[in-house]
């Protein structure tokens, strides 16, 4: 699996912040194929969700929601730039 940090986007308004990932490769967990596919992880008081491509939240259990948490990980470095 190669994962690619994109960007960070920060809303002030709704004190939140998007960190985009791109997905290539294969979950071996899930079965998830993915080819370029990007993803968002958004931060707001204390809790995180994953987002499509678009910015809607995924459903949560959904395998594909599972794969791209598994691999979209927010480091203390990303948060810091």
């Amino acid at each position: 699996m190669q994962i690619e940090f994109k960007s960070k986007d920060q809303n002030w308004q709704e004190e939140s912040t998007t960190y985009w990932f791109e997905l290539t490769g294969d979950d071996f967990g899930t079965g998830c194929e993915f080819e370029a596919d990007i993803f968002g992880v958004c931060e707001s008081g204390g809790k995180s969700r994953i987002l499509d491509c678009d910015g809607c939240p995924m459903t949560v259990g959904d395998r594909v929601e599972i794969a791209a948490k598994r691999h979209c990980v927010v480091t203390d470095d990303m948060r810091a730039e």
